[in-house]
């Protein structure tokens, strides 16, 4: 009697290690594909690309109307204060989708990428009419609408986004814009989704804060 509950113990013992094997390797191969898939993701992205690839330049849209109004000289545009107060109007006036990808790209919208489920990101702008924009690549595609389920929303006015384009600096700009509130910015979709979308640095780098969400 003693003998056999010797034996059954030994074949649990076994049973025990056999299966515990068994979990090991089953959660290795899972593993290999978990990494091997994000592998596949981050590639797609674009985010082992070099930075020269993923560079975008624009120019500026708001030159072509301060060369209306000043004079080259030397490599400097000198531009009064009566001057500048009629440019900004100008730009009220011509706000098309060139402003805001500009200003969006100055922010670092080039960083944002698609989340997990494979959706690009979606900002809606208030600027007294609403635009929208998504970014494909790292390239922002705005149009004056609405979109349905967008991830941030800034609020702005479009005199505010003139005077950023003509600051000599648009990011320093637009963080103290933000930072006093003549600038709002309003996290919609979930800090999952932000996080994944790659939004929560885009929010730190502007307001020097964490998202509170």
């Amino acid at each position: 009697m003693y003998f056999v509950e010797m034996v059954s113990q030994r074949i649990l013992v076994k049973d025990k290690k056999r299966n515990l094997k068994i979990f090991l390797k089953v959660s290795i191969v899972l593993l290999v594909f978990v990494f091997l898939g994000l592998m596949i993701y981050y590639s797609y992205l674009g985010i082992f690309s070099s930075d020269s690839e993923n560079t975008i330049v624009l120019e500026n849209p708001l030159n072509k109307i301060v060369l209306r109004y000043a004079s080259y000289d030397g490599g400097v545009i000198p531009i009064t204060p009566e001057q500048q107060e009629e440019i900004i109007l100008d730009g009220i006036l011509e706000f098309n989708e060139d402003y805001i990808n500009y200003i969006l790209l100055a922010l670092g919208v080039d960083k944002l990428h698609k989340s997990l489920s494979f959706e690009n990101p979606r900002i809606k702008l208030d600027i007294g009419e609403t635009w929208s924009s998504e970014i494909i690549r790292g390239v922002p595609n705005t149009y004056k609408r609405n979109i349905e389920e967008e991830d941030i929303k800034f609020i702005m006015t479009k005199e505010e986004g003139v005077r950023a384009l003509l600051s000599n600096n648009l990011v320093d700009y637009m963080k103290e814009s933000v930072i006093t509130g003549r600038t709002q910015i309003e996290m919609v979709a979930s800090k999952g989704e932000l996080f994944s979308k790659g939004y929560l640095g885009l929010y730190e780098d502007l307001t020097g804060e964490e998202a509170d969400i």
